[in-house]
């Protein structure tokens, strides 16, 4: 009755780091309001003084989201596995990255949202990492989930989320956290505390 089932087990617990009380399938738990978590990567390069972010098109083929498009790297949290060694995990099947390179990918905070449709209801917490990247590196995805990587301007990205529904919808929120961290959201600009505010308010418990 649940579809996309991933045999993925996600540990259910009071909030992160807290005892599990049991794990369950990674698919299951919007339908049972189950917070779940993860980590969703900004991979960027600078060229000429100019930030770059490599941005993946979701396959065809993928159960959620197909077609659109996604972070360098990103998943869910499963059970028993580390931030760090998940995320790492996933740079090498996502984007080829080797731990050479992922290793120094920095945790810089983390964002929560709520979803709610039909009978599902998301209550997701992102655990939030940049990495820096050489500037000749190519992606390569090796797990099939991913169609192609392309590098855009931040600024280009940008535009793609005010303007556009391509992003898969909860890597806009990730993808404006990078925003105002690089300094590309002023708070000259127009709304610069509401958006702020409406990014920074969700229950990162």
């Amino acid at each position: 009755m649940i579809p996309g089932i991933r045999n993925e087990l996600y540990p259910v617990t009071s909030s992160y780091g807290m005892p599990v009380y049991f794990s369950l399938e990674r698919a299951a738990a919007p339908y049972f309001g189950i917070k779940a978590y993860g980590v969703h990567m900004n991979g960027y390069v600078e060229k000429d003084g100019q930030k770059f972010l490599w941005i993946g098109k979701r396959s065809d083929v993928k159960q959620t989201y197909p077609g659109m498009l996604d972070h360098l790297v990103a998943g869910g949290l499963p059970y028993g596995i580390s931030c760090k060694e998940n995320i790492m995990k996933e740079c090498e099947e996502e984007a080829g990255i080797p731990r050479s390179i992922s290793t120094n990918a920095t945790s810089v905070g983390a964002i929560s949202y709520m979803d709610i449709e039909g009978f599902r209801y998301k209550r997701d917490v992102l655990f939030c990492y940049d990495l820096k990247l050489p500037a000749d590196f190519v992606p390569n995805n090796e797990d099939g989930e991913v169609d192609s990587f392309r590098l855009i301007p931040v600024p280009h990205a940008a535009n793609i989320v005010r303007r556009t529904d391509f992003f898969k919808p909860n890597c806009n929120l990730v993808i404006i956290d990078f925003l105002f961290r690089h300094g590309y959201i002023q708070p000259d600009s127009h709304g610069y505390l509401d958006l702020l505010q409406s990014l920074r308010r969700g229950d990162c418990s």
